[in-house]
């Protein structure tokens, strides 16, 4: 029941990089089912209904995580869904309006949910869900280190099937949703004062 070693890592390196988000104006959804019997969810209808959009490029090795989460906390105390882009400029210059699939190893995109807001505490098993089947598409993908006509990121997903490996039958969600958002280079938050 516990999370695959690969959504651990991913789960680790998106808190990571949260720390550094660039915070961007936007809207979104993500609306669908979750089942997840240790925190009483069986399927109900799910509204994650996000109001922080941020974006973590890294120039050094050109991979782009996004995140859309409710509020602006760490990932580590929200809800929230993290898209990761492997190869950015391959998607830019020939995926971009083109259904992308979820699934397998090394897919172009990927995505987890994660419900620690509705899901707390250290008792609980965390849930942290990846993307095995549905689709996303880019109409829009800023890249930083690449020439944009626009800062915007515009993308839809739809019918994403998100499981716990360990336990995909009982640990799961459905999911389809949008997000637009503009890239602002920010500060990264302090969390110590000296």
């Amino acid at each position: 029941m516990a999370a695959s070693s690969h959504e651990l890592w991913a789960f680790v390196l998106c808190m990571l990089l949260a720390a550094g988000c660039a915070k961007g104006s936007g809207e979104g959804d993500a609306v669908g089912q979750v089942w997840a019997p240790d925190c009483g969810l069986n399927g109900e209808p799910f509204d994650l209904n996000p109001d922080f959009f941020a974006m973590q490029p890294s120039g050094s090795v050109e991979i782009i995580d996004i995140v859309v989460q409710r509020g602006s906390d760490l990932q580590s105390f929200t809800d929230g869904i993290s898209v990761f882009i492997r190869d950015p400029r391959m998607v830019k210059e020939s995926m971009l309006g083109t259904d992308i699939e979820f699934g397998g190893l090394g897919s172009a995109v990927e995505m987890t949910l994660y419900l620690n807001a509705t899901c707390p505490g250290f008792t609980r098993i965390p849930v942290v869900y990846s993307a095995v089947s549905g689709t996303i598409r880019f109409d829009e993908l800023y890249v930083p280190w690449m020439h944009n006509d626009t800062k915007e990121t515009v993308a839809v997903f739809t019918n994403v099937e998100l499981v716990d490996n360990k336990d995909p039958d009982e640990r799961r969600a459905v999911l389809d949703g949008d997000f637009r958002f503009l890239f602002e280079r920010g500060l990264p938050t302090q969390y110590f004062q000296y």
